[in-house]
């Protein structure tokens, strides 16, 4: 079964890079120009942390009761660990400590939303019939293309910068997060690859919007540089 899942992933994993492809340019840009000002990149990261800690916290919500198992709690604890990571960077680029207060953020509100409104989205796609636990494997899938898309993206953009840190660890854990989540599903039953692009085609709208802001917030403050 692991093979199969193994193929299933993989699979899944080049349509969501190819569904994406027209967005690989704006994204790296936008990261090249995070990168390039100490002060951006900080609030960049700290954004990240942001988010692995929504994540965090959603899995904390919806999952902690008498039924949790130890996968969902490893999960639980690197999302935790992934949250810790991009706040230690942020802070080291900052060169001070940092809170999720607004001006410590990049387009905090968009990324705030854009959990909220996927969050609500899968809920409305999987209907009130879904099979217990579903909901949070396929937000949770969801979530682990988009992290690892941009994570790889990201990893790139450090290397060519020359970044005193490394993406390498986190992307093995959401690579294999992803293999983790098809393998729940499969094993309750409920891997649709149909509906799985379904959601990532909803997704995608989303992450364009969170994007949009990322770039206005960055593009902003050069535009407070130069004057």
């Amino acid at each position: 079964m692991q093979s199969t899942t193994q193929s299933v992933t993989r699979s899944m994993s080049s349509e969501f890079e190819l569904a994406n492809t027209s967005l690989v340019d704006r994204v790296e840009a936008m990261l090249e120009r995070y990168c390039a000002h100490s002060k951006q990149h900080a609030r960049l990261l700290n954004t990240l942390s942001m988010l692995e800690h929504i994540g965090s916290r959603k899995i904390m919500a919806t999952q902690s009761g008498k039924g949790l198992d130890q996968p969902t709690l490893k999960h639980l604890a690197e999302e935790t660990r992934h949250a810790f990571f991009f706040k230690r960077q942020a802070e080291r680029a900052a060169r001070h400590s940092l809170d999720y207060s607004e001006k410590s953020l990049a387009a905090p509100a968009a990324a705030r939303m854009y959990f909220q409104r996927l969050d609500a989205s899968t809920a409305r796609t999987l209907g009130r019939n879904a099979i217990p636990k579903a909901a949070y494997l396929y937000m949770s899938m969801v979530v682990e293309f988009r992290a690892v898309w941009l994570y790889r993206l990201y990893q790139a953009v450090l290397e060519r910068t020359r970044s005193a840190f490394s993406l390498r660890s986190v992307l093995a854990e959401e690579d294999r997060h992803l293999e983790e989540m098809s393998g729940a599903l499969k094993t309750i039953g409920a891997l649709d690859a149909a509906l799985i692009e379904r959601l990532c085609c909803g997704e995608r709208r989303l992450f364009e919007r969170l994007l949009a802001a990322l770039e206005r917030s960055v593009d902003g403050f050069a535009l407070t540089v130069l004057g």
